[in-house]
C-alpha cells in the first residue's frame, strides 16, 4: 500500500508539459506496446523532477514503482531534434518519443524477465553486433550501470512488435514467473 501511495504522490506532482502529452507524440506501431504496458499494471507518466535535474535524459525506468518515466520537455526543448526531411520537427519529436518509450519497455522486459544481470540473451550481444561507439549507450550504461542491458536496449527499440512479443511473454505472468 506504501508503494502505490508513493506512486501516486510521484504521478501527481509530475507536471504535466505545456498543452503536451506523450501520448500525442506516439507512433500507431507503439500504441499496442504502450496498451500492454498499463495492461500489466505498469505505469509510463511523463516529466517527472528527474528530467528537470538532467535535460539530456529521455526517459527512464524505475523497477520499483513498475513505472516508465518520458521526459518530453527535455525532448521538445533539445536543440539537435531535427526536421526531418522538411516536414517540420513533430516528426522526429513523435519518432524519438516512440523509440524512448519502446527503449524503456525493454528495461521492463529485462526486469520481468528476472536475470541478475538484467539481459534477456544469453550469448554476449555487446560482440556480435557493433555501431554505438561512443555515443548515448556510453552515457547511458555508466547512468544505470550495465552495458549489456542498454545495448539490447539499444538494438531492440526499433522494433516495437518484437518488444510487444517479449513483454507478453515476460511480463504478463508477473514479475518472478517468467519462462526461462
Amino acid at each position: 500500500m506504501t508503494k502505490f501511495l508513493v506512486l501516486a504522490m510521484m504521478l501527481a506532482l509530475a507536471p504535466v508539459s505545456r498543452a503536451d502529452t506523450y501520448i500525442d507524440f506516439l507512433s500507431k506501431e507503439v500504441i499496442p506496446l504502450h496498451d500492454k504496458l498499463f495492461e500489466t499494471n505498469f505505469v509510463v507518466s511523463q516529466d517527472p523532477p528527474m528530467c528537470e535535474k538532467n535535460k539530456l535524459i529521455r526517459g527512464f525506468f524505475y523497477s520499483k514503482y513498475r513505472a516508465i518515466y518520458l521526459c518530453v520537455q527535455n525532448l521538445l526543448e533539445d536543440p539537435r531534434l531535427g526536421d526531418v526531411d522538411g516536414s517540420g520537427k513533430e516528426k522526429d519529436a513523435r519518432f524519438q518519443l516512440s523509440r524512448t518509450l519502446v527503449h524503456e519497455a525493454v528495461h521492463a522486459v529485462q526486469w520481468c524477465k528476472g536475470r541478475d544481470d538484467w539481459t534477456l540473451f544469453d550469448h554476449d550481444v555487446t560482440k556480435r553486433i557493433g555501431g554505438f561507439g561512443g555515443s548515448a549507450l556510453d552515457k547511458s550504461s555508466k547512468y544505470q550501470g550495465n552495458e549489456r542491458s542498454e545495448y539490447e536496449a539499444y538494438l531492440l527499440e526499433n522494433d516495437p512488435a518484437l518488444v510487444l512479443d517479449l513483454f507478453s511473454l515476460y511480463c504478463t505472468l508477473g514479475r518472478g514467473n517468467y519462462v526461462d
